[in-house]
């Protein structure tokens, strides 16, 4: 593991930041490493897995998306390029297709019904908080997997830590009551990286001035570990492999 440092992020300059997580990120990809890139608000998903797929094919790429919210409005205030409304923009370029688009969590009252109606038009997927209550997680987890790499040969992470409930993560800045709860998400992550090509993740939204008692924080450098653990697993030969936890028997 190496800290690649940071890419510098100018207040107020979008297009000069957005190169510099696209360059920082294609550099890594391009080495044959796995960017784990730490946000940030998630605008910055945008630059980092174009980057991505810039290296492993426009296209090729699936995303399994941990969020509260779909950020997929067309713009937020004027804004083309707000933590809102990302994953349009990464569609719409065509480095992720919506079909292996694959959103996990989604809750609350955003967003509209125009904004879901274009969800459905790009073939997007997503599994409600209401579908992880009713099914719970191992299964839509499964789903979400099979999804994302629908002709797809790789995957993409990213975990808005708004996913989790307030309870767990109130440092963050747009919470969302009803959420998941720890040990299902870092379980989540854990198998998307054992089962998968996984070649990038990114965590997200981690605002520090609104944590308290470390909470938000620990849950996500957690989600860091447990995926680069699990790719740790993966890079095992087989015979050093204690085994991927198994299914209890129904």
């Amino acid at each position: 593991m190496v800290d690649y440092g940071d890419a510098i992020c100018s207040h107020g300059m979008w297009e000069a930041s957005r190169t510099a997580i696209h360059e920082r990120v294609g550099e890594v990809a391009g080495a044959g490493a796995v960017p784990v890139v730490i946000g940030g608000d998630h605008s910055i998903t945008w630059p980092a897995a174009t980057a991505v797929a810039d290296h492993h094919g426009f296209g090729k790429v699936g995303v399994v998306h941990f969020d509260a919210h779909a950020d997929t409005a067309d713009s937020i205030d004027g804004n083309l390029a707000s933590h809102g409304t990302p994953m349009r923009r990464l569609i719409e370029s065509g480095a992720v297709l919506g079909r292996n688009f694959v959103q996990v969590g989604l809750r609350g009252y955003w967003p509209p019904a125009d904004v879901f109606d274009w969800m459905r038009e790009q073939g997007m997927r997503w599994h409600l908080m209401q579908e992880l209550w009713e099914r719970g997680a191992p299964a839509v987890i499964e789903d979400a997997i099979a999804e994302a790499l629908d002709g797809a040969d790789a995957l993409y992470l990213s975990v808005d830590i708004d996913v989790l409930d307030p309870g767990f993560a109130p440092g963050t800045g747009t919470p969302e009551p009803g959420g998941m709860n720890p040990a299902d998400l870092l379980r989540a992550v854990r198998q998307i990286a054992m089962r998968t090509n996984l070649v990038a993740m990114d965590v997200v939204e981690v605002a520090p001035p609104y944590d308290w008692a470390d909470l938000t924080v620990n849950n996500a450098h957690r989600v860091v570990l447990e995926v680069l653990a699990g790719l740790a697993w993966n890079r095992l030969p087989p015979g050093g492999r204690a085994g991927p936890p198994r299914p209890r028997p129904a």
